[in-house]
């Protein structure tokens, strides 16, 4: 089974997260030298372990195919499901918590010299095609859809391909973006099925009564 990483920027996370449990760490260090209150320089340092220990579990989480069954993993915790019961792959811009700035979408070069944004995929049980419009953002698709998410990740085509050639009868959902700047990719891969849908950010039933 070929796992892939849920995360994108495992490393810079991974570097913060090292730093600030280190600093814990030593506070408690140089507290048992130069303090009376053991219970705190205790305190630092299991907390400065565990903030230097856990989100690695998140970070370096991975998932994959295997026979039918996708393997995941949520907070540390591996879980699966059959590829049979997911009932939506939606596809759209890849966001991440960025500190001091909240969640911002993830940027990255093209061939061109320009820059586009970093696609995300977002599997769910089950997708009401009406509330697309909101989901321009893997955040946004994970809390429109919260009660049917399975798992989300940045997009690796090879899983893709993956899950489009298994037992997965769901539809596609595309973000207009994503399908204006993969277009060769995803043709390549989808051709002319119509479970694929492309959808924008005008609610469904406002582009039915133009119709």
């Amino acid at each position: 089974m070929k796992k892939y990483y849920k995360v994108y920027r495992r490393a810079p996370n991974m570097a913060f997260f090292l730093v600030l449990g280190g600093i814990f760490v030593l506070f408690g260090v140089l507290g048992l030298f130069f303090s009376d209150k053991l219970w705190l320089s205790v305190f630092c340092l299991a907390a400065g372990v565990l903030v230097a220990v856990l989100p690695q579990f998140v970070l370096f989480e991975k998932y994959g195919l295997r026979g039918g069954v996708l393997r995941y993993t949520r907070c540390g915790i591996p879980r699966r499901i059959p590829v049979s019961e997911i009932g939506a792959a939606v596809i759209c811009i890849y966001d991440e918590y960025r500190r001091g700035k909240g969640f911002a979408p993830v940027s990255f070069g093209t061939k061109e010299g320009g820059e586009a944004y970093l696609p995300a995929l977002v599997l769910l049980r089950e997708a009401d095609e009406g509330e697309l419009d909101l989901c321009d953002t893997r955040t946004a698709t994970c809390i429109t859809f919260r009660k049917q998410r399975v798992t989300d990740t940045f997009l690796d085509f090879d899983f893709l391909e993956e899950l489009w050639k298994s037992e997965f009868s769901g539809k596609v959902y595309v973000s207009e973006y994503m399908a204006a700047l993969f277009k060769p990719a995803l043709d390549e891969l989808f051709g002319e099925s119509d479970r694929v849908v492309v959808y924008d950010r005008l609610p469904k039933a406002r582009k039915d009564l133009k119709k």
